[in-house]
């Protein structure tokens, strides 16, 4: 909770600093457009990475602030949607502001809240802080982000299970379709309050269980893609590219409840997944390997006009594992964007 009263005032800030500046960043061209939408589509799971390799028109890095606004249905992570695609909910659209600073070395910081209703009431449930840092090479681009999530405890069904997280990606730049490795790691927590049913000697009773479900993940993805770019379709200096990509993932994942209350019987097993899958699409079964278990498609549009961008994003997944509880899953995110 403190850290929330320390970031509202900061995102609050910031909006007034892009007031300030509006009318300056709607004037200003961006000569970089297209390296601007192919690191978009080669980092589609952020919210804002495609402005990471902003460069000015004689080919210097420079720095510059970002404001992002998003409706979308990735709810776990800022970054990755393979794990976004584990969310047992898809159905829950999240607005998701964002606000940035990119040094021209490469290394920036973003943070980014998560805004929906909860209780009939617009809540601000979580905030994600991310510092990272990016290169753009001319054969090669790579950079490498953590994030921190400061969640609402009393809203804890209703936020990510993690807690940290750590992204990093490369993909080769010289061929027509463009291999990329992208890998991610997380952990977490959160807390389940349940009544659970029992029976003892023929009578029934009602047990109030407090649980903390623990989760550890790690995501491996293989894909390849090719940015489509569209030049001066409404005008002078603006851009429309689509970015297909075809990723096969593999991962890891660790599950486990720690109740502070005693269920006897032979459901405790059945109890643990049913917890666990109020917010996270998993497999009947713990996996400790590393397995193959996912095959993606994703797509991305975006248009670019000077300082102001649009982008609608699609991925979709099929799980090969028979035993999970979706096996598919649909992720999607529609944002605006605008740099000064």
């Amino acid at each position: 909770m403190y850290m929330q009263h320390v970031i509202k005032p900061l995102i609050y800030s910031f909006l007034l600093v892009l007031v300030s500046n509006l009318l300056y960043a709607q004037d200003r061209v961006l000569d970089t457009m297209a390296l601007k939408a192919e690191l978009y589509s080669m980092k589609n799971d952020s919210l804002i990475n495609e402005l990471r390799s902003m460069l000015d028109s004689a080919g210097r890095n420079q720095s510059f602030f970002s404001l992002n606004l998003s409706a979308s249905n990735r709810l776990f992570s800022t970054k990755n949607n393979a794990f976004n695609s584990q969310q047992s909910n898809a159905g829950v659209i999240a607005i998701v502001p964002s606000v940035s600073y990119f040094h021209k070395s490469g290394f920036g910081l973003s943070a980014t809240g998560f805004v929906r209703g909860i209780d009939a009431t617009p809540s601000l449930y979580q905030i994600a802080i991310s510092p990272s840092y990016d290169h753009i090479g001319e054969k090669a681009m790579y950079g490498i982000s953590y994030t921190y999530y400061n969640k609402n405890a009393q809203l804890s069904t209703s936020v990510t299970p993690y807690d940290h997280e750590v992204y990093t990606y490369v993909q080769h730049r010289k061929s027509w379709l463009r291999p990329a490795l992208a890998l991610g790691w997380a952990e977490g927590q959160y807390q389940d309050v349940s009544t659970i049913p029992i029976k003892l000697n023929g009578n029934y009773f009602w047990i109030k269980d407090t649980s903390n479900v623990m989760i550890n993940d790690f995501s491996l993805s293989a894909s390849i893609s090719h940015p489509f770019s569209f030049s001066d379709l409404l005008g002078k200096n603006d851009m429309l590219m689509i970015a297909p990509q075809l990723s096969l993932i593999g991962g890891m994942q660790s599950y486990s409840t720690v109740s502070r209350s005693t269920v006897l019987g032979t459901r405790m097993r059945e109890i643990e997944l049913e917890r666990i899958r109020k917010l996270y699409n998993v497999s009947s079964t713990e996996i400790s390997s590393f397995t193959l278990q996912t095959a993606a498609f994703s797509t991305n549009v975006s248009w670019y006009r000077k300082a102001f961008s649009i982008s609608a994003g699609y991925f979709f997944a099929y799980y090969f594992d028979s035993s999970m509880s979706n096996r598919t899953a649909h992720i999607f995110n529609l944002s605006t964007g605008l740099t000064f």
